[in-house]
């Protein structure tokens, strides 16, 4: 007897963009080489490679450092971004500015604030929030949860030093990309957990959501990304098991570090999903989005087909400029209907 299988939803959008085929030869070069580097010296190598933004990303803003204490004293930098001119007709009006608090990608072991300049300006810039990008410790010298607790922590400063920010309290919004997404999406589990009130939203673009160990596959969910781009561009599934190897102790499924395992999803806030077709990660997020969706949590999902985990770093494709305005746009969207709603 013949056994039939279930169709999958997802596979086709790892059929190759063509805009991204000319790029791919010179790109999967350039991170054989990155990935082969021992891990601590992947933040060496970033930095030796700074980005670039695409032409008319936003510049005419302020842009201030601060540096803040966490729980253990160590001390960590913040990147405000602030659109002064909207501020001050925010202020005009009695609208106090949001806050989107930033963890930046880097699969928990490099990068900085840089990684994230695209989505921080164009935000700033459209919405009036005010933007903090927060520089928390890496893998491998520091493994979870010490990321999550420097987020957690730069997030607990925010709310007690509202006034020093110009920020409503009440008015936070998580937003990450990769291992920053991660992030983004446990600080809403946490703040949940602890009683904690003002997140209103999270930004989760691309976002590591589950360890593939741990993948419940048997609630349904499709499950194929991780096989169909084993070898994709930028991030593959050897590199992914590696970061995860460097940050996660094998000591099981906790939810703080996989969300996509959280109990329940009730009382968290809504959330807009940016998708990378060619990604390991596509399926997991997805699940998420199908989570959310199910518990009756807004959700909006936006899908880069062709495309692999990290494609914005290129700024010489549309898509890039697309997927920070999109970011911008869907957090004004949001601001809009809180400030309707009260």
């Amino acid at each position: 007897m013949s056994q039939t299988t279930t169709p999958l939803k997802y596979a086709w959008l790892s059929q190759v963009d063509p805009v991204w085929a000319p790029i791919q030869q010179e790109c999967d070069a350039l991170f054989r080489v990155f990935w082969d580097l021992p891990a601590e010296r992947y933040q060496e190598a970033w930095k030796s490679n700074p980005l670039v933004m695409p032409a008319g990303t936003p510049m005419d803003l302020e842009v201030t450092f601060k540096t803040i204490p966490f729980r253990d004293g160590y001390e960590a930098e913040l990147k405000i971004y602030k659109n002064i001119g909207k501020l001050k007709a925010m202020g005009k009006k009695g609208e106090s500015a949001p806050l989107m608090l930033v963890a930046h990608g880097g699969g928990w072991m490099m990068g900085d604030h840089a990684v994230e300049e695209g989505v921080c300006r164009y935000t700033a810039k459209e919405t009036g929030a005010v933007v903090v990008s927060v520089d928390y410790r890496l893998a491998p010298n520091y493994r979870f949860p010490q990321q999550v607790n420097d987020y957690y922590d730069a997030f607990k400063w925010c709310k007690s030093n509202a006034s020093v920010l110009g920020i409503d309290p009440s008015m936070i919004i998580t937003c990450g990309s990769s291992a920053g997404g991660n992030m983004a999406a446990v600080l809403p589990i946490i703040a949940r957990d602890q009683n904690e009130g003002g997140i209103i939203g999270q930004l989760l673009n691309s976002p590591v959501l589950c360890h593939p160990k741990y993948f419940p596959k048997d609630k349904g969910y499709e499950y194929n990304s991780f096989q169909q781009n084993k070898y994709s561009s930028i991030l593959g599934e050897e590199n992914m098991l590696n970061c995860w190897s460097e940050y996660y102790p094998n000591t099981g499924p906790d939810v703080y570090a996989n969300p996509l395992l959280v109990e329940s999803v009730e009382g968290l806030p809504p959330a807009l999903m940016q998708i990378s077709g060619m990604d390991p990660l596509r399926d997991e997020e997805f699940a998420f989005a199908d989570r959310l969706k199910k518990a009756g949590i807004p959700v909006d999902v936006e899908v880069f087909p062709g495309l692999p985990h990290g494609f914005y770093t290129f700024p010489q494709l549309e898509a890039t400029t697309k997927y920070f305005k999109q970011s911008a746009a869907w957090v004004k969207k949001l601001l809009e209907a809180k400030r309707w709603d009260a």
